[in-house]
């Protein structure tokens, strides 16, 4: 983003702050609280509004927790993106936003999507549905990017959170998030918002546009649609917490009857990456390290080199493993670490357009007919080719002479009779890979409604769905061109890749060109040989899906609370992904980030359920409501691939629930369900690719080594089955001044069996390391035990357990006049977030920092708390608070006054204690009297006010946690709202 551009964007947004306290006239404008517990209370013109957690249409309260957010949410916040707003409630957990795109680098990458992933058990366990329907998969995980949905339309999202796979199919484990669309709107809507942050980065710029027609008495249409663009935030050295950060530095293995004066890994500040230091650095042997705080070097170790290839000796710091070293020369980490040389949030742009057609065939006949067509593009940068242990040979033509003899790599060669050294670089230079991501989806659903008599209802819909995906990944290096082109010799005087000057022409590759390692960028060559050794990739991938499903409800005869609800359906599903990548990735070759696969995989599932709803007393004294309530599926799934042996899976889902009022004022409920998860084309027959990562590899001493990762699909995966129990209590005090409150406490219970997840290359080497057998036949050793290579697909990785508290409090407060206060907080409490295999297990429940190679896990407490202040008609304040409780890093560290602490423990760390973080944001609207227009507002606003960095710890994206945390600092925001 150019000065002028910068100065352009904080003008617009100062000017629309100047205009929200300069204008004079105001227009009454009713703010809700936007976020209200389940399905209470909520009427309009006398109807009941019936939410999501039954197919069945009555008003009968539902035992299953269900949080609502209302389209005013994103308007009290600011908020340009209904899934930012989702993301910012407790129950969320932001694993996949513009700010992660660096934890998972690949060619399946989807930068910028914004999906939702309910208490932190993976987004694919989340099923997000638009009013009531199916979604056509909109990501490579086969999850749905809430960035496809125009949030102008949004009337209102509806959270069951907890199991509901018996009601609405599989995904439904952790929840359901149901996404209702305003197609009674008639009129004209527009918006338009623009912010930037402090630091003059992340320009971000939103347009919003919906009408809503009758077109006589029996035919309405709604369309909307929105644009949005933001810039992003480029590398850690961007932002003073990210380029200061601290390092996890692993101790050097140790001698054999030494005692450490360190633990097995310290987390430090001033550390910087040396061993492949972007101008080259000759680097000693494993053994060199053993034992001691600096390596022991030899007359050829630790010559570095200026851009021009002259020799010079490295200053070695305090401390100095085969990767990190604390101080000496190298300056600011993040300037010089070819590791975490990638955004911190990623370039996104996205679109969104949706039309509602509604038809009143007869009075008891209705049909509608929507399309949604949605795209977003990002970008991102995957890290540069690097290795720490290059070998040169001592006729290579670019080595650099010196006057000094103890810097004249030739002279100190001959001198020790050996005929090669070991090299370790960078190359950036050569450059990283860029990635550019294009998605584009496609839905047509059609349905109908036929009243069968007063009270039963029949309802079909058909939807077809199309998501087109391609990611290009250029300037990819190609590792076996890189080896050749560095392997070079002379020829007639000229350098030359010395597979053309051997005596073999079967390896004569002529395309070859030699590629100068020492300096930066040097010699004529260099442009050549870094075409050479790089090559555009790509991954496509297209996913289609087909739904049919009929559902029938109504009564069947009254009870003493009202009358037996049933609902009774089947659907079919057919689901299909294809796609393809270059002939490079087909064989492996690159070296980061960038091997694609060819993809096919189709998945055809047939299922029927079955609902009832009993509310068996009700008016009668310690029963003002008292009702059971429950559901049974049956699916079948058929999986097939061209790739692959075809397979089936069965599946029964069932749930249990019960409601008790003992009076109006209090309600408990209960439920206990069997949910099921089936593995999905992605995860089954996707894309595999190969990455690199740090690892500290505590089954060979602790040393830190950087070693090649397959991720990816794996054919063998089973469904998951989980049990879920959930339990709480409703306050809705009806006199006095309590009856403005509304309170809810909800224990729930998730027992994941057979969870297919990643385990992350750290927790792969530990878990091998505590005897599990799976984790060790994912490790790749030679014969001196050092690691090769890691598997890590996707896996049933046993079991996962969440278990916590979600509390709600909604409260307003008129304060004379056409004054108010009202007050909403969600607070979560997660007291267990379990991974257990076959010799332990890991709870991750209270870890707020971020370790690459391994799952996030979630805060302990987390409280979002949102306060509105309407002053007369014209004002609005609104302050919005989060608060994230102090944490631990990763959990197997043991740090200092834990019990069994020891310095010779390899999990042992100098500090594993996060410090809490709160988040204070603030928005200011005004309402004007235009005239022409029903509604018109200005507001302004600024998130992250106190400007509250990320803790200072490591993490995947170089420092801090980008799931959890704000990596964006604080940031200025204003916009307009028009309604006609």
């Amino acid at each position: 983003m150019t000065k002028a551009n910068r100065l352009a964007a904080r003008t617009c947004v100062a000017a629309i702050a100047l205009g929200l306290l300069s204008t004079q006239s105001a227009q009454a404008q009713t703010v809700s609280t936007g976020t209200a517990d389940e399905m209470e209370a909520e009427e309009n013109a006398g109807e009941t509004i019936v939410v999501t957690g039954s197919r069945i249409r009555s008003s009968f309260d539902q035992p299953t927790p269900v949080t609502m957010l209302g389209g005013e949410r994103l308007e009290e916040r600011g908020i340009t993106n209904l899934g930012d707003a989702l993301n910012e409630l407790p129950a969320f957990s932001a694993t996949q936003s513009a700010a992660t795109a660096g934890l998972t680098p690949g060619p399946g990458l989807n930068i910028g999507g914004r999906i939702l992933d309910l208490r932190g058990l993976g987004a694919v366990r989340t099923l997000t549905l638009v009013d009531g329907k199916r979604f056509v998969p909109s990501t490579t995980q086969a999850t749905v990017d809430t960035n496809m949905i125009p949030s102008i339309l949004l009337q209102r999202a509806e959270v069951v959170t907890g199991g509901a796979s018996a009601v609405y199919g599989s995904d439904a484990v952790s929840g359901v998030v149901n996404l209702i669309i305003d197609r009674d709107f008639t009129g004209y809507r527009v918006n338009g918002q623009l912010g930037i942050s402090n630091e003059d980065d992340n320009f971000t710029r939103q347009v919003g546009v919906a009408g809503g027609w009758d077109f006589g008495s029996s035919v309405h249409l709604v369309v909307g649609g929105e644009w949005e663009k933001a810039d992003g935030i480029d590398a850690c050295r961007e932002r003073d917490w990210c380029i200061d950060g601290l390092t996890i530095v692993g101790r050097n293995p140790l001698a054999a009857g030494q005692s450490p004066d360190l633990p097995a890994s310290n987390i430090l500040p001033g550390a910087s990456v040396w061993t492949t230091d972007f101008q080259g650095i000759t680097t000693p042997p494993a053994s060199a390290f053993t034992g001691v705080d600096l390596p022991v070097l030899r007359p050829i170790d630790g010559i570095t080199f200026d851009n021009d290839g002259t020799p010079r000796r490295y200053q070695l710091g305090s401390y100095a493993n085969r990767i990190w070293m604390v101080g000496g020369e190298t300056g600011t980490p993040a300037e010089e670490n070819v590791y975490f040389d990638f955004p911190i949030i990623s370039p996104n742009e996205r679109f969104s357009l949706m039309g509602l057609l509604t038809l009143d065939a007869t009075p008891d006949l209705s049909f509608e007919l929507g399309l949604t067509y949605g795209g977003s593009d990002g970008r991102h940068r995957s890290t540069a080719y690097r290795n720490i242990a290059l070998t040169i040979q001592d006729d290579n033509p670019f080595i650099p002479r010196s006057a000094d003899p103890t810097l004249d790599i030739p002279t100190i060669l001959a001198n020790s009779g050996a005929t090669s050294f070991s090299l370790g670089k960078g190359f950036d230079d050569v450059g990283p890979v860029q990635i550019e991501a294009t998605n584009r989806v496609f839905r047509l659903v059609a349905g109908a409604e036929y009243s069968i008599s007063p009270d039963w209802t029949a309802d079909f819909y058909y939807q077809f769905g199309r998501n087109s995906f391609r990611s290009d990944l250029r300037n990819n290096t190609i590792t076996a061109n890189i080896l050749q082109a560095l392997d070079a010799t002379s020829l007639n005087g000229e350098p030359v890749c010395r597979v053309n000057a051997d005596a073999d022409p079967t390896n004569d590759d002529p395309s070859c060109v030699p590629l100068n390692p020492f300096g930066y960028a040097n010699g004529p060559l260099f442009a050549s040989a870094a075409d050479y050794v790089t090559a555009d990739g790509f991954q496509t991938s297209v996913t289609k899906q087909h739904v049919a499903a009929l559902n029938i409800s109504g009564s069947l005869f009254e009870l003493p609370g009202g009358p037996l609800g049933v609902a009774f359906g089947g659907e079919f599903r057919n689901d299909s992904l294809s796609g393809d990548t270059d002939p490079i990735s087909q064989t492996g070759g690159f070296f980061n980030a960038g091997n694609g696969s060819i993809i096919s995989g189709e998945i055809e599932v047939v299922e029927g359920y079955a609902e009832f709803d009993a509310p068996i007393l009700g008016d009668v004294p310690f029963a003002s409501e008292f009702g059971i309530s429950g559901a049974i599926r049956q699916t079948h799934y058929r999986r097939s691939s061209d790739f692959a042996q075809e397979s089936t899976v069965d599946a029964t889902t069932w749930k249990l629930g019960a409601t008790w009022a003992p009076v109006e004022a209090v309600r408990f409920r209960v439920t206990r369900s069997r949910d099921i998860r089936a593995p999905n084309i992605p995860e089954l027959f996707g894309p595999q690719s190969v990455r690199t990562g740090i690892l500290t590899d505590v089954g060979n001493g602790g040393v830190q080594v950087i070693v090649p990762i397959t991720s990816g699909s794996n054919p063998n995966l089973l469904p998951e089955k989980a049990d879920t129990f959930t339990a709480g209590v409703v306050i809705q005090p009806e006199t006095g001044f309590l009856s403005r409150l509304r309170a809810s406490i909800d224990y729930y219970d998730i027992d994941i069996a057979d969870a297919i997840g990643v385990l992350g290359q750290q927790n792969i080497v530990q878990r091998c390391v505590d005897g599990d057998q799976l984790s060790c036949s994912l490790i790749e050793r030679d014969a001196d035990n050092n690691v090769v290579s890691i598997t890590d697909t996707v896996q049933n990785v046993n079991r996962l357990i969440a278990r916590g508290v979600d509390f709600q409090l909604n409260y307003s407060q008129p304060l004379g006049g056409n004054n108010a206060l009202s007050l909403v907080v969600l607070t979560s409490y997660v007291k267990d977030l379990i991974t257990v295999d076959s010799v332990g297990s890991t709870d991750r429940a209270g870890q707020t920092g971020l370790r690459g190679g391994t799952p996030p896990g979630v805060p302990d407490w987390l409280v979002d708390a949102t306060a509105s202040l309407d002053i007369g008609d014209a004002f609005t304040f609104n302050t919005h608070v989060r608060w994230i409780n102090s944490g631990f890093f990763f959990p197997s560290f043991i740090e200092p006054g834990d019990p069994g602490y020891a310095l010779t423990d390899p999990n042992s760390v100098n500090t594993n204690s996060l410090p809490s973080k709160t988040y204070v944001d603030l928005l200011a609207t005004y309402r004007l009297d235009l005239g022409f227009a029903e509604r018109a507002e200005i507001y302004a606003g600024v998130d992250n006010v106190f400007n509250v960095d990320p803790p200072n710890f490591p993490g995947a994206n170089g420092a801090g946690n980008n799931v959890l945390f704000n990596p964006v600092g604080r940031f200025f925001k204003g916009g307009v709202r028009l309604t006609f």
